[in-house]
């Protein structure tokens, strides 16, 4: 076989991988758990809520170590926005802040929930308009723990 035809064959292949990961992310339910082959951490409940105009979005989730071993979320980035941070929002003193967040670390066998008034994705700069009932693609990367990539359901702003 030629290298032309390799990539071909590469070619054809990896767009059975996307459209696979594109039927799946449809068809499966949101709280699906998502596994790294080689990790112990499991994230349920994807989603993001959709806010009008290009407003940023929240990306929220539960993220589980079933591991021995603690972990450390370090980043998080998407193909669907230009940007990706991990944020925390707070009150204190009757004020509400949102600080960023450069390390998150999980320990053996706790679950952290990212969820409105806490943790989440601040998710900047969409790529292209997206609807309600959308997947959305985000790589979790981690010290401790490969990195995870997980499917997002778009949900409307009065969701949780």
């Amino acid at each position: 076989m030629t290298k032309r035809a390799d990539i071909g064959v590469l070619a054809r292949f990896g767009l059975y991988l996307i459209g696979m990961t594109f039927v799946t992310g449809l068809t499966a339910p949101a709280a699906r758990p998502v596994t790294s082959a080689v990790s112990t951490t499991v994230v349920t409940h994807a989603r993001i809520r959709l806010l009008p105009g290009d407003l940023p979005l929240a990306g929220y989730f539960d993220l589980a170590n079933q591991g021995a071993r603690s972990v450390v979320l370090i980043a998080a980035s998407s193909p669907a926005f230009r940007k990706v941070e991990i944020h925390r929002s707070m009150e204190e003193g009757g004020m509400s802040s949102m600080v960023p967040v450069q390390r998150l670390g999980i320990r053996a066998g706790a679950i952290l929930r990212f969820s409105p008034g806490g943790y989440h994705l601040m998710l900047v700069r969409r790529v292209k308009p997206l609807r309600i009932g959308d997947t959305v693609p985000v790589i979790l990367k981690f010290t401790g723990a490969a990195p995870l990539r997980v499917m997002f359901r778009v949900n409307g702003a009065d969701s949780e």
